[in-house]
């Protein structure tokens, strides 16, 4: 689907909006206006409804899907809000503003904060809601965006960036939504030309096709994939039911279970400060205990993923000989324990990693 001058429409239409998507930004932006606080309003409009119950048929699949938990959506809710909007902006740009026109005050050379103009957004499919967010960002700095949506989308992003520019028709031509496949470089690239700037959420490989697409005076805004961990003692696993950490312990298989280890902030695996194989070995037979237990709270994942996982397990262990990996299964989880100290990217969906990394040997 399409979303172009606030109307969505079918794919069909895609080649009659890039031949007029290019004057429709450039008069965007001819008569541009400071749309900061129409982006908020709407937002925050938006916020509320969900609260209300206004969203519940969008919301509820995803719900069921375990793509979402409730508290997530409590959080984005309160994220999105005209307060927390404004706090943002306020402190991004509000406060380089002031800076700006205190020195025009001064006197000297005039200067001023401009949008960039067009941006290209190229997003990442890991996380709901995510080009969405991307395209957020962009209008609130005042910028025409251009999102391309990713290969896999459910199309939430389309249906709440539409719902914007329903409470603010105004914002309507500074958003365009196009289901464009990476692999149509031809008019990748016609997308590429026409932006000032091009921001893509991805691996190495995705911002480097990115460069040799763009022009060399077009701007990359990269937001790159990061892999993340936690780092624990053995005496953390060994607590008690009365002792501060166990929360903790359990706040990180809550963690695990929740973003499904799918996104840039999810926990991919435990480093622990040991040179020990016997307390790595009980540190995660200790952590699967925890994680099938709180993972009980969670929808189980989708057949297809379920299969993928089962085979990567089957995988380790056949080469389990060669590596001297141990692989520790439990229902709908797993802990891998590796004697090297390699981050790495887990098999996500709950599977997680546990590795010696001893303190003296972090700076190396």
């Amino acid at each position: 689907m399409i979303l172009f001058q606030g109307n969505i429409l079918p794919d069909e239409e895609l080649g009659r909006v890039l031949e007029n998507l290019w004057d429709a930004c450039v008069t965007t932006i001819e008569g541009r206006v400071n749309i900061a606080e129409k982006v908020i309003s709407a937002c925050g409009r938006i916020a509320k409804g969900v609260q209300n119950g206004q969203y519940d048929s969008m919301l509820s699949p995803l719900l069921a899907k375990g793509i979402f938990s409730p508290q997530q959506i409590e959080e984005a809710v309160s994220f999105f809000s005209e307060e927390s909007l404004r706090l943002k902006y306020e402190i991004e740009l509000g406060e380089m503003k002031e800076s700006i026109d205190r020195r025009n005050k001064e006197g000297g050379t005039q200067i001023g904060l401009e949008p960039l103009g067009i941006l290209f957004h190229i997003a990442a499919g890991n996380a709901e809601g995510l080009p969405f967010y991307s395209v957020l960002e962009g209008m609130l700095a005042g910028n025409v965006n251009i999102l391309k949506l990713p290969s896999v989308d459910d199309g939430l992003s389309l249906l709440i960036l539409h719902e914007i520019v329903r409470a603010e028709p105004e914002l309507a031509d500074y958003v365009c939504v196009l289901d464009v496949p990476s692999t149509d470089v031809r008019n990748m690239k016609r997308l590429a030309d026409m932006a000032d700037g091009i921001v893509v959420w991805g691996g190495e490989q995705a911002v480097r096709a990115v460069r040799t697409m763009a022009d060399p005076a077009t701007r990359i805004i990269s937001w790159g994939h990061k892999l993340s961990f936690a780092y624990v003692t053995p005496e953390v696993f060994a607590s008690t039911d009365q002792d501060i950490y166990l929360s903790e312990i359990y706040g990180l298989a809550r963690h695990i279970c929740e973003t499904r280890q799918l996104l840039c902030s999810s926990c991919q695996g435990i480093f622990v400060d040991t040179e020990s194989k016997e307390e790595l070995q009980a540190v995660a037979e200790r952590f699967l205990k925890i994680l099938e237990e709180v993972n009980c709270e969670f929808p189980e994942e989708p057949i297809g993923i379920r299969g993928k996982i089962t085979l990567s397990l089957y995988n380790e262990e056949l080469e389990a000989t060669n590596t001297g990996r141990r692989i520790l299964r439990g229902k709908g989880v797993s802990v891998i324990v590796s004697e090297d100290s390699e981050l790495e990217l887990s098999y996500m969906f709950k599977n997680c990693w546990v590795k010696p990394l001893s303190r003296k040997n972090i700076v190396r």
